[in-house]
């Protein structure tokens, strides 16, 4: 009986510090637009992914280097990691550069082709795409009260959009990038939620931002886009890009080892509301009724999902 509530307890700790994370992410995450919208003034979105991929790339081997001289120094410490690089894995690290790499650019180019309001929208639907993928790719089930709660989180995202979204033939291209991106994220989602079982959050996020930096670099060379920014600011911009990208990545990957992609992908949903906050506190931006109203019925189907069967895995 006492074995049986250390498990419990446990288990709710690891359930709760994921939890934590998903939300650091999702805090991360709501800044993201803005700095890329100003690296964007000077250097092309391909340009923006690069620079993105190689400081990410930079940071995690500079702090996998302290952790292994950490280890050493340890005389009873054991090896931080045994990571199974079996051919299936590598395909699976493979891919979810390829991944990783597509929704960079295309998230990129979609916050020039369209707005801002109409890509957050659009990239709404991931936890729909994440739920079906991981029915049908991952075995995973769901009550219905986890379905309840997604559609209800859908909906809360979805109105405060409406809002704000334009509707005009000139960003149907952009609109369709920010559609084709959110699949992408969904699909990213599930293949690190499978990578978890035998690697570590930094592991995937390394491979991610050194193979994304591998596959972009060949475009800006073929196109001729300025690879650097030139002044301060983007300078600035970059590198909050790309050391607070890895960190919502190394967070969200973290997350998905006790939380479901449906689950994840659902928190993520209070991004835009989140932006809005935001907005408001640090820059005094008008905070509508809708945005209120919309953050209370996400966070309603956020704790049907969590609450409810296939959200929160069990051990």
């Amino acid at each position: 009986m006492t074995k049986q509530l250390e498990l419990a307890s446990e288990e709710k700790s690891r359930t709760t510090r994921a939890i934590v994370a998903i939300i650091g992410a999702l805090i991360i995450l709501a800044f993201m637009p803005i700095f890329i919208r100003v690296s964007e003034s000077e250097i092309s979105p391909n340009a923006t992914v690069f620079n993105f991929s190689w400081i990410g790339t930079v940071f995690l081997l500079l702090w996998n280097g302290l952790l292994t001289l950490k280890s050493r120094e340890s005389v009873n410490s054991k090896p931080i990691e045994q990571s199974p690089y079996t051919p299936k894995n590598l395909v699976f690290l493979l891919a979810i550069g390829l991944f990783t790499t597509a929704i960079g650019v295309l998230w990129s180019w979609s916050l020039v082709k369209t707005s801002v309001a109409n890509s957050e929208l659009l990239h709404s639907i991931t936890p729909l795409f994440a739920v079906l993928g991981g029915a049908i790719f991952l075995g995973q089930k769901f009550d219905r009260s986890f379905v309840i709660g997604v559609g209800i989180a859908l909906a809360g995202a979805v109105g405060i959009g409406l809002d704000d979204i334009s509707i005009a033939p000139s960003k149907l291209e952009g609109d369709g990038l920010a559609i084709l991106s959110a699949i992408f994220w969904a699909v990213s989602l599930l293949v690190q939620e499978k990578l978890r079982t035998h690697f570590s959050a930094t592991t995937i996020v390394f491979w991610c931002s050194a193979l994304s930096t591998l596959f972009i670099l060949p475009i800006i060379l073929v196109t001729g886009d300025q690879l650097f920014p030139y002044s301060g600011n983007s300078w600035l911009s970059a590198i909050f890009i790309g050391l607070g990208g890895v960190l919502n990545m190394i967070l969200t990957a973290y997350s998905l080892k006790w939380l479901s992609s449906g689950l994840v992908s659902t928190i993520l949903l209070l991004n835009p509301t989140l932006t809005a906050i935001l907005a408001w506190a640090i820059f005094s931006e008008t905070l509508s009724m809708l945005n209120l109203l919309g953050f209370v019925v996400i966070l309603l189907g956020i704790y049907l999902v969590i609450s409810s069967e296939g959200g929160v895995k069990t051990t």
